[in-house]
């Protein structure tokens, strides 16, 4: 049949009309379609980016709680958050604060993402320095020595008494100094001794097992002795004018580390029960036992504490210009 002869002849202006409808409604859809993409994108990534946010405000509070329990004589001294579109990383300085004087102790890193992880960033660590023969070969970081630990219950090839160094430092500068006692004490049976220049309290958080696995590995002759370097010690710091005010917290911290999870959680559970005796004893700053504390000042104000009787070993730690 030829066209002519067509029972519908086509209606050219009509096709047109319909064309163009249906281009208009493909375009409606793509567009209504890359909204709803966007808004659903910008839902996600709003969500995401919250609980980025929450996560990371929740393991930096842990991670300032546990540092108020963990470390010899170090604090947080400021914070500083860096955000971008997928990430987010957050800085907090540190420092010791010796005979008054602030030194600089490095600064723990994290990053966060939006896709739920979060890494701690590396550093430069510590790192030894000596020989093989010499009587201590110390650990130092930030160019300053760690000072070290020395249990009473445990036994030690070789315990370090680096007391009569205070006599060759000039007193224009100012000193830090780990002491180890012969026994565990209460904090007001310390601060009798040790209140005028006491900086940091180290608390006895070793069990039966511990003592007995460190002193049998000090038995092998071909191994250093396993001491308690400065950054694997657990304590609080001194606060002159309330007593028990640092030590409520350190209890508060363990607390609360024990109960919002985190990285920390078994070792905060495991100290909480090494302190209260399988739980026989009550968590309370007068039912902690300190084994050593952290002296700072001049060394003139620090020579007084050669003859105390009660100090086991002295290790030298941080030291820097009084002024």
């Amino acid at each position: 049949m030829s066209k002519e002869n067509d029972f519908f002849p086509k209606d050219l202006e009509f096709e047109g009309l319909v064309k163009k409808a249906k281009r208009r409604s493909t375009l409606k859809m793509v567009i209504i379609s890359s909204v709803i993409s966007a808004i659903v994108l910008v839902g996600l990534y709003s969500a995401a980016n919250l609980v980025m946010k929450i996560k990371m405000e929740k393991e930096t509070d842990l991670d300032s709680a546990w540092s108020e329990v963990k470390g010899a004589n170090v604090e947080e001294r400021g914070g500083i958050f860096h955000y971008s579109i997928t990430s987010a990383t957050a800085k907090t300085k540190l420092v010791k604060v010796v005979g008054g004087v602030p030194i600089p102790w490095g600064e723990r890193e994290k990053v966060f993402s939006i896709f739920g992880s979060s890494q701690i960033v590396s550093d430069n660590g510590a790192f030894a320095l000596g020989n093989s023969d010499d009587a201590r070969i110390p650990m130092y970081y930030e160019g300053e020595r760690i000072v070290e630990f020395f249990h009473p219950k445990v036994d030690y090839a070789q315990l370090l008494d680096e007391r009569l160094l205070l006599n060759e430092i000039e007193d224009s500068r100012v000193v830090e100094m780990a002491l180890s006692f012969d026994d565990s004490y209460s904090i007001e049976q310390i601060n009798e001794v040790f209140e005028e220049q006491v900086a940091w309290y180290w608390v006895d958080t070793f069990s039966e097992e511990q003592i007995e696995r460190d002193t049998n590995f000090n038995k092998d002759e071909n191994f250093p002795d396993t001491t308690v370097y400065g950054f694997e010690a657990y304590g609080f710091s001194h606060n002159p004018n309330a007593e028990n005010y640092s030590a409520s917290e350190f209890i508060a911290n363990l607390e609360k580390v024990k109960e919002d999870g985190g990285d920390y959680q078994e070792d905060a559970e495991r100290i909480i029960t090494t302190l209260t005796n399988q739980g026989e004893i009550p968590l309370e700053p007068q039912s902690l036992r300190i084994s050593g504390v952290i002296v700072t000042g001049k060394p003139s104000e620090l020579v007084s504490l050669l003859d105390e009787p009660i100090i086991r070993g002295a290790t030298l730690g941080a030291t820097t210009d009084l002024y």
